[in-house]
């Protein structure tokens, strides 16, 4: 079987990101999400580990967003009561703003996460290249860009490692910071030299065709009009429909 085009998982991205940023309830936030995620997991598999890591590590933020709405809603007090606690009064346009707000904040960071989780940049920017004419100086740029984060990733692993054998004891993180950036710095020297070497202006040959395909367009079709769909059904704005007490 045929693997997706990368670049069609980017348009997936807009088109999943767009209701999100201009819904008007939680529901349809939520909705977006969990469409995104089912879909996706079947045209490619996603590392849950670090999915639910992430999801984890959200719920601070997240949770924040939702005390700090539910507190500072302008003009909340105009509406009724739904709860109190500790003397706090809780009205009912805070409480549903907070969910709102609390909802689509934290599907906006999920989708986004997702889509970087599937996405291979390498493939991506040779698609780029392929379908859509992206400059070839640009994007072998991009892909040492992209290769950049890794290499510090893999030399942050190699300084700690070196750092404890040496001394016996770990480092804190914040003081590599300028060994890094320097071997950054001769990554980049080094990159560049490379990739004017290898004529950046001439035309370029792949040994891996990154091809746009009909099957491409229908996945896009099929999700556009789920989208849709979604959109028709929970796009008008209502309140939660429930009580705190």
């Amino acid at each position: 079987m045929r693997k997706t085009n990368d670049l069609t998982f980017l348009f997936l991205a807009f088109l999943y990101l767009i209701p999100i940023l201009f819904s008007d309830n939680a529901i349809l936030s939520l909705s977006s999400l969990l469409l995104a995620i089912i879909n996706i997991s079947i045209l490619r598999k996603i590392n849950l580990k670090i999915l639910i890591l992430m999801i984890a590590f959200l719920l601070v933020p997240i949770v924040s967003v939702f005390i700090t709405v539910l507190l500072y809603t302008k003009g909340a007090n105009t509406t009724p009561v739904i709860a109190s606690f500790c003397g706090l009064k809780i009205y009912q346009a805070a409480f549903d703003n907070a969910i709102f707000l609390a909802a689509r904040a934290f599907s906006l960071s999920v989708v986004s996460f997702v889509f970087l989780l599937v996405i291979k940049s390498d493939a991506l920017v040779f698609s780029l290249m392929q379908n859509l004419k992206l400059p070839v100086a640009i994007g072998y740029s991009l892909m040492a860009t992209f290769n950049a984060f890794f290499y510090m990733r893999d030399e942050f692993i190699r300084i700690r490692i070196a750092y404890k054998m040496r001394f016996q004891k770990k480092i804190f993180p914040l003081k590599l910071l300028i060994p890094i950036l320097v071997s950054a710095s001769r990554y980049a020297h080094f990159a560049g030299l490379t990739l004017e070497s290898k004529g950046l202006h001439k035309e370029k040959t792949y040994t891996e065709v990154h091809k746009w395909r009909y099957s491409d367009w229908l996945i896009l079709l099929a999700n556009l009009i789920q989208i849709i769909v979604l959109i028709i059904l929970f796009g008008n704005k209502y309140s939660i429909g429930f009580t705190l007490g």
